[in-house]
């Protein structure tokens, strides 16, 4: 790993980081503690930081792999000592329509999401708001989302500090590859 890489379970190696666009003043100070945090401690602290800000269960950055999915960094409010998820179909998670849009996606309630009629997570992931993770050649490679087994209101998730949290992941080379098998 070279400077500003993480380990697989998130953990900085490095302190510098690039600098990104910042977002609206109001979110400066939340993405400065995510920063801070991220390369300090771990990308996973840093997440949970984020977290806070939600009344949301989950965040984690997901990746995709030969048509499968898995949190490559995951934290549950509710069991932080969790600290991955299961492997799913890549097709049965709200993240493959962040990857298919190359946009950030959400849904307050998938029960009554009209385009989710038919998804198979819509009576096991209730809340999402995710958005694209790239690599450094704007490929996406996977997702920073919150989601929850109940609805939520996802105006509560600022998608432009998503975004910004995104970028600055990637360009500090702070995104986790694919979890390895379980």
């Amino acid at each position: 790993m070279g400077k500003g890489a993480s380990n697989a379970t998130g953990k900085a190696q490095s302190s510098s980081f690039h600098r990104v666009p910042m977002p609206s003043s109001t979110s400066q100070s939340r993405f400065a503690n995510f920063a801070i945090t991220a390369t300090s401690v771990s990308v996973r602290d840093g997440l949970a930081e984020l977290l806070k800000d939600t009344d949301f269960r989950y965040i984690g950055i997901w990746r995709f792999q030969d048509g499968k999915a898995s949190a490559a960094v995951h934290y549950d409010r509710l069991n932080p000592a969790l600290t991955a998820s299961d492997e799913v179909p890549d097709t049965a998670t709200y993240c493959c329509y962040v990857r298919e849009a190359g946009a950030p996606f959400k849904t307050a309630n998938a029960l009554v999401d009209e385009r989710l009629a038919e998804h198979p997570a819509r009576t096991a992931v209730a809340a999402y708001a995710g958005v694209p993770v790239m690599d450094s050649n704007g490929t996406i490679i996977g997702t920073l989302c919150h989601y929850d087994t109940e609805p939520r209101d996802v105006a509560q998730v600022d998608l432009q500090l998503m975004l910004t949290v995104a970028s600055f992941l990637t360009l500090n080379g702070l995104v986790p590859p694919y979890p390895e098998t379980r």
